[in-house]
C-alpha cells in the first residue's frame, strides 16, 4: 500500500508527467504509422521518399526522448 501511496503522491505533485508520457507515446505511434505508410511507393522520386524516411526516424528519436524525459523527470 505504501508504494501506491507514493505513486499517487508523485502524480499529484507533477500533474503534467502523465500528459508528457502520453504525448510521447502517441508521437511514437505516429512515427510508426508514417513508416508503415511506405512512402517509397507513393512518391515519384526516391529522394523525396528518403527525406520523408529520415524525417520519420528523426521524429521517432525526438518522441522517445520526450517520453523518456517526461517519465524520468523526478528520478
Amino acid at each position: 500500500m505504501n508504494g501506491s501511496a507514493s505513486t499517487l503522491q508523485r502524480v499529484l505533485t507533477q500533474p503534467l508527467r502523465p500528459l508528457g508520457v502520453t504525448v510521447g507515446v502517441l508521437l511514437v505511434v505516429a512515427t510508426l504509422a508514417a513508416v508503415a505508410g511506405t512512402p517509397w511507393q507513393t512518391h515519384a522520386s526516391m529522394t523525396a521518399a528518403i527525406v520523408q524516411m529520415l524525417a520519420a526516424v528523426l521524429m521517432g528519436v525526438v518522441d522517445v526522448g520526450l517520453a523518456y524525459i517526461s517519465w524520468a523527470a523526478d528520478a
